[in-house]
């Protein structure tokens, strides 16, 4: 297995939420079909990610799979569930592996309110392991957009390709990071996603100060 493999097995996963009681932890393995011992980190919490009263179960396994090839003997996946008595109901999936083509670890979840309406929105973090020379942290941000749960957001929380001399082009061996603005995004009511990027090096050139620029992204469609 690959260096950077290796490091995000002994990983831990931060989970922003309210941590849920152990059994519950059980139940989702169960409900996934992963065994304990197979599970190398997780974080399952409850959170509101959805209209109402109730709050949801938010699961974040980064597991085994039992394959021996390094493309997919690690894998990381979100799960969203809701429950009814003890039963888990799944209500939305993202594997990470299965989007990235396997090379991944190092899951992390946040629980964001990005709109201050009290629901919160989901972001699914993991390391994209495919080539030892790029560090990649990969977000996702995921909203209910009233129907459904969808990924409104998708790209590098970090970056950094100064060392892949070979194998990316020199205008792309920058280094960044970037950062939820969650004051300007809640301005805008969730519509528009406001992110600071720090730009570290470029065209593989580390600037003698980081630059930082305000990046916007659409969220969600303004209301009628």
């Amino acid at each position: 297995m690959r260096g950077a493999a290796r490091l995000a097995v002994a990983a831990l996963l931060v989970l922003s939420a309210a941590t849920a009681r152990a059994d519950t932890a059980a139940d989702v393995y169960k409900q996934l079909g992963v065994k304990a011992k197979e599970v190398l980190n997780s974080s399952v919490a409850t959170a509101r990610v959805l209209p109402g009263d109730a709050k949801q179960v938010v699961a974040v396994l980064t597991y085994l799979t039992g394959k021996k090839d390094e493309v997919n003997a690690l894998n990381v996946r979100l799960d969203v569930f809701r429950t009814e008595g003890d039963t888990l109901v799944p209500l939305f999936t993202r594997d990470a592996g299965k989007e990235n083509g396997g090379y991944v670890g190092r899951g992390e979840v946040a629980i964001l309110d990005l709109d201050g309406d009290g629901v919160n929105e989901i972001g699914f973090y993991y390391d994209n392991l495919k080539n030892d020379l790029i560090q990649e942290r990969h977000l996702d941000i995921i909203v209910y957009d009233g129907a459904a749960f969808r990924v409104a957001w998708s790209g590098s929380a970090s970056y950094d390709a100064t060392k892949a001399v070979r194998d990316v082009p020199l205008d792309r061996r920058d280094r960044y990071l970037r950062k939820l603005d969650l004051v300007n995004t809640r301005r805008t009511k969730g519509i528009t996603l406001f992110m600071t990027k720090t730009m570290i090096s470029v065209a593989g050139e580390r600037l003698p100060q980081p630059k930082q620029i305000q990046e916007t992204f659409p969220l969600r469609p303004e209301e009628p």
